[in-house]
C-alpha cells in the first residue's frame, strides 16, 4: 500500500524519518490534524510504532521536489479495507486538492472504503472534504464523519477540472 503515487504534476511519496510536518503548522492547527502529538519527533515515533495501523505520505510538486502537504491513512478495521484519511498542507493550495484527489482515487481503486472525520468547528476541513465529494454519514457532539465513493469523487467539479481526460 505504501508506494509513490503520482500524476503529471504532483506525487505522494512515503513519509520518512526526518520529514518535517508538525513544525510547518501553528500548533493549534496541527492539533486539528493530530491532537495528541506535539512535535515532529512524536509524529515520527507514532508512525514507526503504529506502522500496522498508520500509513503516511508526503505530497510534492514534481517541478520542485519540495514537500507541500502530507496525508495519513488510519486502518479502521484491522484489514485495511476501511481507512480514515487526514492531513494538511502548507504551500500551493490548488495542488493540495490535486494531491488529495489523486490519493483518494488511488485508495478507492485499491478497494479501500475511504472515510474521514474532523471537528465540527473546523469549517475549512469540512469545506475541503465536501468539495471533493465527501458526504456526512454521522455526527457526534464534536465531530462529523464522512465517506466518499469513486462515483462521488469523479462527479466533483475539482476532479473534472484536474482529471477530465482520465
Amino acid at each position: 500500500m505504501l508506494n509513490v503515487i503520482a500524476d503529471d504534476y504532483v506525487k505522494w511519496r512515503p513519509y520518512v524519518s526526518g520529514d518535517i510536518l508538525c513544525d510547518r503548522f501553528p500548533l493549534d492547527l496541527w492539533h486539528e490534524i493530530a491532537g495528541d502529538i506535539h512535535s515532529d519527533k512524536e509524529w515520527e515515533d507514532f508512525v514507526l510504532n503504529y506502522g500496522n495501523s498508520i500509513k503516511c505520505w508526503v505530497l510534492e510538486r514534481l517541478c520542485k521536489n519540495a514537500p507541500i502537504a502530507f496525508i495519513y491513512a488510519f486502518n479502521e478495521d484491522g484489514n485495511w479495507q476501511k481507512v480514515s484519511i487526514h492531513g494538511g498542507g502548507w504551500e500551493s493550495p490548488l495542488m493540495h486538492y490535486r494531491g488529495y484527489i489523486l490519493m483518494i482515487k488511488h485508495l478507492l481503486d485499491q478497494g479501500h472504503k475511504v472515510r474521514t472525520y474532523c471537528q465540527l468547528s473546523n469549517a475549512a476541513a469540512i469545506r475541503f472534504d465536501r468539495s471533493v465529494g465527501f458526504v456526512p454519514y454521522r455526527y457526534s457532539e464534536e465531530e462529523v464523519f464522512m465517506w466518499i465513493s469513486t462515483k462521488r469523487l469523479e462527479n466533483s467539479k475539482l476532479y473534472k477540472r484536474f482529471y477530465k481526460n482520465k
